[in-house]
């Protein structure tokens, strides 16, 4: 249609509750460093959440980066 343009980031056309974006950060970061450093996992996760303006606990990441780095490498962690 003439005149239908994006002209704003996908992400802002659709509402998405904060669980939802915290869900899609470890999701990703599953797929990236599944079977990584668990400290290594923690700094990227650090890193994500500060980016994305996400609160989370030091207690909640530390549980994730463990949870993570215990999952079995992937073709995409690998890398």
């Amino acid at each position: 249609m003439p005149g239908d343009t994006q002209d704003e980031p996908i992400q802002a056309q659709h509402s998405t509750t904060e669980d939802d974006k915290v869900a899609g950060i470890l999701l990703q970061q599953e797929a990236d460093l599944a079977g990584h450093d668990e400290a290594q996992v923690l700094v990227a996760l650090r890193q994500r959440f500060a980016d994305g303006g996400h609160q989370i606990t030091d207690e909640a990441l530390q549980e994730h980066a463990r949870r993570i780095a215990g999952l079995e490498p992937n073709a995409f962690s690998k890398e």
